[in-house]
């Protein structure tokens, strides 16, 4: 969606490289490699002065909508615990019923919390907010990466292999590198020690764990 230019995408053997390192082909799986083109796609919008005078109009409205959307949907979710109590006193409905319900609403209700705080942060970063922009474009890529590892695969990102993730990013950037330039100078840069300093792990993590 971003305007001005063309889609990142994987091949079909960079994808399926990237199952192969991450361990996994799951639709979660699918959902990180397509998160981390859109990261990638981004980054490489903003490094070419993409952002320089804010979001494109386009985007910032198809932003605007989706937090007004979320904020509304959060708000009639929060009252459906309700009416499930009064529906289980006028015995229409179970109470494994309201346990799932329950437990689907938890699922639902932080996602969406999630993409309003992550689309407020976008604002903030093209309306030039001070504290944004005292952060590198490269290390806003890397930790954008990282999220959505975490998010989507439910593991926790860290410098060491054993979480799969330096590999993971390796490949990601690579790929990616061959068609961007910007994002090879990026992979180039990222040593293990940056790394562990980008996901905020101690020097000595490794050493102590």
């Amino acid at each position: 969606m971003v305007t001005g230019s063309s889609t990142f995408a994987f091949t079909p053997n960079e994808r399926k490289q990237l199952l192969t390192v991450i361990g996994r082909g799951d639709v979660a799986t699918l959902g990180f490699i397509g998160d981390s083109e859109a990261c990638l796609q981004a980054f490489d919008f903003a490094a070419a002065g993409g952002m320089t005078h804010g979001l494109p109009k386009q985007i910032a409205e198809h932003l605007a909508v989706v937090v007004h959307a979320a904020a509304q949907l959060r708000s009639t979710l929060y009252s459906l615990p309700e009416d499930v109590g009064m529906l289980i006193d006028l015995h229409l409905l179970s109470e494994g019923a309201r346990r799932r319900i329950t437990s689907d609403l938890s699922l639902l209700v932080e996602p969406l919390e999630d993409i309003a705080g992550a689309i407020s942060q976008i604002q903030r970063a093209a309306a030039g907010d001070a504290l944004a922009e005292s952060v590198r474009l490269e290390d806003r890529l890397v930790r954008a990466i990282a999220s959505v590892f975490r998010n989507r695969l439910n593991r926790k990102p860290t410098a060491e292999d054993s979480s799969r993730f330096p590999a993971t990013l390796a490949h990601i950037l690579e790929f990616a590198g061959h068609r961007m330039p910007k994002v090879a100078a990026v992979r180039a840069a990222v040593t293990q020690a940056r790394l562990r300093e980008l996901l905020g792990e101690s020097a000595n993590a490794s050493a102590g764990a």
